[in-house]
C-alpha cells in the first residue's frame, strides 16, 4: 500500500502543486504507469508481469480515491522516490558531468562549512557563562592628549584606576557587579620543574560575577581579597591535568607563586576562560580598597560587568559616561577622561572579528561563483536531454512534473557536493588551527559538530534548488514540437542567460582576487615594514624573577652576570636585556613628565611619554641608531640616577626647542622621582606593533628601575644552535626560574603577523578556487557555443574561411564577456573592498598596482580558457559537421 505522508507533509507538497488541473494529473498518470512498467522491466520482470504489476498499483491508488485518501500526496511521494532512482541512473550514466558538478558545489559549500564553524563558535553562540549576553568590559579613555603627547595607555581602551573601580561599584545603577582582574605572568615551583605560566589577579567579586562553579573546591572570597590575607590560588583545569595529574586531593596543596607558598583552593571545570584562553591560575589582588589610590597609583587594573537583567547597553554607557563626567569634575586626576563599555561578545572576538567576516564574505562568494558555474552546467545538460525531455512531455507527463525531476536532480547533486564539502571542511578546519597561533581564535575546541553540519544540509538543500530552478524554469517553457523537430534548445534567452552567468561569474572572481591581492601586499608590506630595529640573527627568551627572592639590587646583580654570561658564548656577538620585545612586545603605559625650566602643570595636564627598561648594550644589540650622546653602560651602574635616553619622536615633540642633551627630566614612575638629565637620543622604533607609529619614549636603565621580568636578547649568527647552550646558563644561575618563549627574533616578529598571515592565505585560496571554477566556467560555455554552431563552422570552412580567423573569432568572444566581468568586478571591489581597511597596511583599498594584476591575470586565464575551444572550432571537418547534422 502507498506510503501515507503527515499531515503537515500533505500541506506542503500540497502547496508545491498548488494549481495543477485534475485533467493534467489523470493524463500524467497515465505517464506514471510507463515509468513503472519501465522500473520493473528494468529490475528483472517480463512486460506483460511488469504491466499487470503497474495496473495493480494504479488500481490501489485509485481504490484510496475512492476511500477519501490524499492520492496526490502519496503519488508525487512515490513519483519523488521514482524521481531519485531514476536521476540517480542518470547520473551514474554521466560520470564526467557529475563529478565536475559535486567537486563544484563540495568546493563552495566545504569552505563556506569551514569558515561558518569559527564563525559560528566565536559570533553567535552563547558565551561560556550563565547569561553570557549581559557581561561587559570597561575601560577608561583620555579624550585628548595631555600635553600635545600621546595618550598614557597608547590605546583606545584603557586600563582603570582602583579608585575608580570602587566609585563606579558604588554609583552604578545598571551594573549588578563589577569586578577587577590583571594579567600577568608568574614562576610556578614546588611541582616538578619551574614554569613559567600565565596568571590573572582577580578580585573577590570575579567568579560570583561570571557565574562559573569551580570543578573542585572554591573561588576566592572577600578574606583571601584582603591586603596581607594568605597567597590562594585557583587552577584552570589544564594546569591540573597536566602539571598535577588530575589529583582529585589538590585541593589545600601548596605550591609556590613566585618563592611564595600559596594554598591551592580551587580548580576550574575544562573549558573555562576570561579573556585569555591559555590562562593557567588565578589569585586575589589583595588591595587596600580604603587607600587612597589617586593619589598614590595610577591605572593598572581592567574590569568586567554584569548588567542588570534587562538592561540594554546603550543605558549602561549613558549612565558610566555620567558617572565618568561627574568624577572628572570632581578629582582632577580624573580629568579629560571617560568611560567606554564593550560587549564581552566583541572583547572576545575582537581581534579576529573583521578578519572573519572578510572570510566569510570570501567564501560567500566562492559559493556563488560555485553556484553560477553548476547552473550553467545543468542548463548545457538540460539542453542535451531537450529531445527525451519533449518526448516524455509528448507522452502525457506535466511541465511541474519535469520541472520537480530536474529540481530533484539538482538537489541530489547538492546533496553528494554537501557530504563530500563537509569532509572537506573538517580538514580545513584542522588547517586554520594549524595556521592560527594558540590565542589568536580563542576557541577551545574548533570542529565540524552537528550544528555545523546542519548549516551544511540546509546550504547544500538551499543551493540546489538555487542551481536547478533557471534550468528547469526554461525547460518548462519549451516549445515540444520545435524540440523533436531541431533537436536544439531553442529557448531564445538560454544562451544570454549561460553568458550572463558566466560573466556574473567573472566579476565576483574579480572582486575576490582584488581583495586577496590586496590581504597578500599588506602581509609582504608587513614583513618588510622599517621597524627601527634590526631582527636577524638574533635570539629571545623570556626570564622572570620571584620578588621575594631577589630585592632591587640582587635583580640588578643577576641580569648582570646572567648577560655577561650570555655574550661570552661561543658566536655571540652582543647580548642585553629590556622588560618586553621591542616592537611587538608589551609597553608599559604612558606617564606623565616635566622638563625643569617649563611651567608645571597640573598633573593630569602634563605630557606624557611611554616607557622602556634596558640593560646596557641594548640598542647595540638591537641596532637601533644613537643619534646624539650615547647609550647606558656598565658604568651608569654606580650612579643611583644617571639619566634617561628617549627616542627621535620625543625629542622631536617636547625639545625641539634645545639641544636634547641639555634637558633634564623627571619621570613619575616611582615614589621619588628626582630630576635626572637626558645622556642620549635614539632612532624610533614601532611600538606594540609593526603597524604602530613610534611614540615619545622615555628608556630607564634597569639600575634605576629594577624589574624582575626582562626578554634577554642575543645577536648571534646562530640563534637558533645556542639556544640550549642559553638556558642552560641561566639555570647555572639559578636552576628554580623558568626560561620561556625561547625563539628567534623573526620567528616572533612572524608570529605577531599570524593574522595577518591567516587572512591573507585563506583569501587567496578562495580567490584561486574562484578563479579555478570561473575559467572552467568559461571554458565550458565557449566549447557549449562551439558544439552548437559545429554546422555554421563546418558551412564557413567549406566556403574558405581562415582557420586563424575562426580562433580569434572565439577567442574574442571569450575576452568580451570577461572585458564586461571585470568592468563589473572592479566597481564592485571598489565599493565593497573599502570594508578592509582596517585590515590593510601600507596599500589603500582602491590599489592601483593591485587591481592591474588582478587584470591581467584575468586576460590571461581568459585567453587560455578560450584558446582551447577556438582551436576546436578551427578545426572542424566540413563534411563530417554537415553529415552530423
Amino acid at each position: 500500500m502507498p506510503f501515507r505522508a503527515p499531515r503537515f507533509l500533505r500541506r506542503l507538497i500540497a502547496l508545491f502543486t498548488w494549481g495543477t488541473r485534475d485533467r493534467e494529473m489523470d493524463r500524467e498518470m497515465t505517464f506514471h504507469v510507463d515509468s513503472i512498467v519501465r522500473d520493473y522491466v528494468d529490475a528483472g520482470m517480463s512486460r506483460s508481469e511488469a504491466e499487470r504489476a503497474a495496473r495493480a498499483r494504479f488500481g490501489s491508488m485509485l481504490r484510496l480515491k475512492e476511500q477519501g485518501h490524499d492520492v496526490r500526496t502519496s503519488r508525487l511521494l512515490e513519483g519523488l522516490v521514482r524521481d531519485v532512482r531514476h536521476m540517480g541512473r542518470g547520473l551514474r550514466k554521466s560520470p564526467g558531468f557529475t563529478i565536475a558538478v559535486v567537486l563544484t558545489l563540495a568546493l563552495g559549500i566545504g569552505g563556506n562549512t569551514a569558515i561558518f564553524s569559527v564563525v559560528d563558535q566565536l559570533l553567535l553562540r552563547p558565551l561560556p557563562y550563565p547569561r553570557g549576553d549581559e557581561l561587559v568590559t570597561i575601560y577608561e579613555t583620555f579624550q585628548s592628549r595631555p600635553g600635545g603627547g600621546p595618550l598614557p595607555s597608547a590605546r583606545a581602551r584603557g586600563v582603570v584606576s582602583p579608585a575608580n573601580w570602587m566609585d563606579w561599584q558604588r554609583e552604578s545603577r545598571t551594573m549588578q557587579a563589577l569586578a577587577a582582574w590583571r594579567s600577568s605572568t608568574t614562576t610556578l615551583t614546588g611541582a616538578g620543574e619551574p614554569a613559567r605560566l600565565n596568571l590573572q589577579l582577580v578580585s573577590s567579586e570575579f567568579f560570583p560575577l561570571l557565574g562559573v562553579m569551580p570543578l573542585l573546591g572554591r573561588t576566592i572570597s572577600q578574606e583571601d581579597d584582603r591586603p596581607n590575607a594568605r597567597l590562594v590560588v585557583v587552577l584552570s583545569h589544564r594546569l591540573w591535568q597536566g602539571r598535577f595529574g588530575g589529583d582529585p586531593q589538590i585541593v589545600g596543596r601548596t605550591v609556590h607563586v613566585n618563592d611564595t607558598p600559596a594554598e591551592v583552593i580551587g580548580v576550574m571545570p575544562a573549558g573555562f576562560r576570561f579573556i585569555d584562553s591559555d590562562n593557567d591560575l588565578w589569585t586575589a589582588f589583595r588591595l587596600n580598597r580604603s587607600q587612597a589610590w589617586r593619589e598614590t597609583a595610577g591605572r593598572f587594573m581592567n574590569v568586567v560587568g554584569r548588567l542588570q537583567t534587562g538592561t540594554p547597553l546603550r543605558a549602561a554607557r549613558t549612565e558610566m559616561q555620567g558617572i565618568a563626567q561627574r568624577l572628572a569634575a570632581t578629582h582632577a586626576f580624573n580629568k579629560n577622561t571617560t568611560v567606554t563599555v564593550v560587549a564581552m561578545r566583541d572583547e572576545l572576538s575582537g581581534p579576529v572579528q573583521t578578519s572573519l567576516l572578510v572570510l566569510y564574505g570570501a567564501v560567500g562568494v566562492l559559493l556563488s561563483i560555485a553556484c553560477f558555474n553548476v547552473a550553467n552546467l545543468l542548463l548545457a545538460r538540460a539542453a542535451s536531454r531537450r529531445r527525451e525531455i519533449a518526448i516524455r512531455t509528448s507522452l502525457g507527463a506535466g511541465r511541474w512534473a519535469i520541472v520537480r525531476q530536474l529540481l530533484v536532480e539538482s538537489v541530489l547533486l547538492a546533496g553528494m557536493g554537501g557530504v563530500l564539502g563537509a569532509a572537506l571542511a573538517g580538514s580545513s578546519v584542522g588547517a586554520l588551527v594549524a595556521l592560527a597561533p594558540p590565542d589568536l581564535l580563542r576557541v577551545p575546541d574548533l570542529s565540524v559538530d552537528l550544528r555545523v553540519l546542519g548549516y551544511t544540509i540546509a546550504l547544500s538543500m538551499l543551493t540546489g534548488l538555487v542551481v536547478g530552478i533557471v534550468p528547469a524554469l526554461l525547460v518548462a517553457r519549451e516549445s515540444i514540437v520545435t524540440s523533436i523537430r531541431t533537436g536544439g534548445l531553442t529557448v531564445t534567452h538560454a544562451p544570454r542567460i549561460r553568458q550572463a552567468l558566466v560573466v556574473g561569474q567573472l566579476a565576483m572572481s574579480v572582486t575576490l582576487l582584488c581583495g586577496a591581492g590586496l590581504l597578500v601586499r599588506t602581509l609582504i608590506a608587513l614583513n618588510d615594514a622599517r621597524t627601527g630595529v634590526d631582527k636577524q640573527n638574533v635570539l629571545t627568551m623570556e626570564l622572570g624573577l620571584p620578588g621575594a627572592r631577589y630585592p632591587a639590587e640582587r635583580r640588578v646583580q643577576f641580569y648582570r652576570e646572567a648577560i655577561d654570561r650570555l655574550a661570552a658564548l661561543p658566536g655571540v656577538e652582543s647580548a642585553a636585556a629590556g622588560n618586553s620585545l621591542a616592537v611587538i612586545g608589551a609597553v608599559r603605559g604612558g606617564t606623565a613628565f616635566h622638563r625643569r625650566g617649563t611651567p608645571e602643570l597640573p598633573m593630569n595636564e602634563r605630557p606624557s611619554a611611554m616607557i622602556r627598561v634596558v640593560t646596557p648594550g641594548y640598542f647595540r644589540t638591537l641596532r637601533i641608531p644613537v643619534l646624539a650622546g650615547r647609550e647606558f653602560t656598565a658604568a651608569d651602574d654606580a650612579n643611583p640616577a644617571p639619566g634617561f635616553i628617549v627616542n627621535e619622536a620625543f625629542a622631536k615633540a617636547f625639545l625641539s626647542d634645545i639641544d636634547p642633551l641639555t634637558a633634564s627630566l623627571t619621570v613619575w614612575m616611582q615614589q621619588e622621582n628626582p630630576y635626572a638629565p637626558v645622556i642620549g637620543v635614539v632612532g624610533d622604533v614601532s611600538e606594540g606593533s609593526i603597524r604602530s607609529e613610534p611614540q615619545p619614549t622615555v628608556f630607564y636603565s634597569h639600575r634605576q628601575m629594577a624589574e624582575t621580568a626582562m626578554t634577554l636578547v642575543l645577536r648571534t649568527s646562530q640563534p637558533a644552535a645556542i639556544a640550549r647552550s642559553a638556558v642552560d646558563e641561566i639555570h647555572r644561575l639559578d636552576p628554580n626560574l623558568a626560561v620561556t618563549r625561547v625563539r628567534t627574533y623573526e620567528g616572533a616578529f612572524a608570529e605577531s603577523i599570524a593574522r595577518d598571515r591567516l587572512t591573507a592565505i585563506v583569501s587567496a585560496a578562495f580567490a584561486s578556487s574562484g578563479l579555478l571554477v570561473t575559467a572552467l566556467g568559461l571554458y565550458a560555455l565557449l566549447a557549449f557555443l562551439v558544439s552548437e554552431r559545429t554546422k555554421e563552422i563546418g558551412i564557413r570552412i567549406a566556403l574558405g574561411a581562415q582557420q586563424g580567423r575562426l580562433t580569434r573569432s572565439v577567442v574574442a568572444g571569450g575576452l568580451r564577456l570577461a572585458a564586461i566581468g571585470a568592468a563589473i568586478g572592479v566597481a564592485a571591489a571598489f565599493v565593497l573592498l573599502r570594508s578592509t581597511r582596517t585590515l590593510l597596511f601600507g596599500v589603500t583599498p582602491n590599489d592601483a598596482w593591485t587591481y592591474a594584476i588582478v587584470l591581467a591575470l584575468l586576460c590571461a586565464i581568459a585567453m587560455l580558457a578560450s584558446y582551447v575551444p577556438a582551436r576546436w572550432a578551427a578545426r572542424v571537418e566540413p563534411l563530417k559537421a554537415l553529415r552530423q547534422e
